[in-house]
C-alpha cells in the first residue's frame, strides 16, 4: 500500500449555530498562560457529540485593573462571571477543584466573538440570543433566566 492510499475526507466537528445548548463538562484542567492561570473546560454539547466550539476558558481572579477598569471593577466582573458559571452547572460556589466539575451539566451559549465576529465562542452560561434580520449577525444579550444576577453585555472581554 502506498503512502496516502485510501484517504477519505472525514469531517471532525459540527459547527454549531448561534444559540443556547445543554452541555456536560467532560474535562477541566488548570493551565498557566501569559496572562496568568486559567481553567480550560471542555464540554460535550447535548445532541452534538462532535460540536465546535466545545471549549471555554475561565481566567483566574484579576490581580490588577484593566484599561479604564479599576481592580475593584475587574474583580466585580470576574465574580459575576464565576457566579453565572457555578449557577449554570450547579457547582457549589467557590468550588475551584476541576475534578469536581467533570460530569456536571449546564447551559451554554454559542455566539459570535466580540473582537472577531466571523468566529464563534462558547459562553459558559445561558444568554438570550436575538435573531437578527437575514443580512445581520446575531446579537447576544444576557437573560437572568435561571440566574439571579444579570451580567451586562457591555462589559469588555477581559476574562
Amino acid at each position: 500500500m502506498a503512502f496516502g492510499e485510501g484517504f477519505k475526507h472525514m469531517d471532525t466537528f459540527e459547527q454549531l449555530e448561534d444559540g443556547n445548548y445543554r452541555a456536560k463538562i467532560i474535562k477541566a484542567e488548570l493551565k498557566n498562560g501569559s496572562y496568568g492561570d486559567y481553567m480550560q473546560v471542555e464540554v460535550e454539547i447535548e445532541g452534538h457529540p462532535k460540536a465546535n466550539p466545545h471549549i471555554f476558558l475561565l481566567n483566574d481572579s484579576p490581580k490588577k485593573g484593566f484599561g479604564s477598569y479599576t481592580l475593584e471593577d475587574a474583580l466585580e466582573m470576574w465574580n459575576r462571571t464565576m457566579t453565572q458559571f457555578f449557577t449554570s452547572f450547579a457547582i457549589p460556589e467557590g468550588d475551584f477543584v476541576p475534578a469536581h466539575w467533570v460530569g456536571k451539566v449546564g447551559d451554554v451559549t454559542v455566539r459570535p466573538q466580540k473582537k472577531k465576529p466571523e468566529y464563534s465562542e462558547l459562553v459558559p452560561y445561558k444568554l438570550k440570543v436575538k435573531k437578527p434580520a437575514a443580512d445581520k449577525k446575531p446579537v447576544s444579550t444576557h437573560t437572568d433566566n435561571n440566574n439571579a444576577d444579570a451580567f451586562p453585555e457591555d462589559v469588555p472581554d477581559i476574562f
